[in-house]
């Protein structure tokens, strides 16, 4: 029987750097995507309980003081 060789090649290691960029990226895409989430869930509950005008009102309001 031969026996079996297992090779790797070089370019196959990760260094931990690199594994840590791709889990700290990881992170940061779900908190801005739950943001983006919870940011359409506020739009889409004033516009249910104001209707467009009452949004557009409530925005130009807010920034004119």
């Amino acid at each position: 029987m031969a026996e079996e060789q297992t090779t790797w090649a070089a370019d196959t290691d990760v260094g931990i750097d690199e594994e840590m960029a791709v889990v700290g990226t990881g992170i940061i895409l779900a908190g801005a995507t739950i943001i983006g989430l919870w940011g359409a869930a506020c739009m889409a509950s004033a516009l249910i309980q104001f209707g467009i005008t009452g949004v557009i009102q409530g925005w130009f309001s807010a920034i004119s003081g």
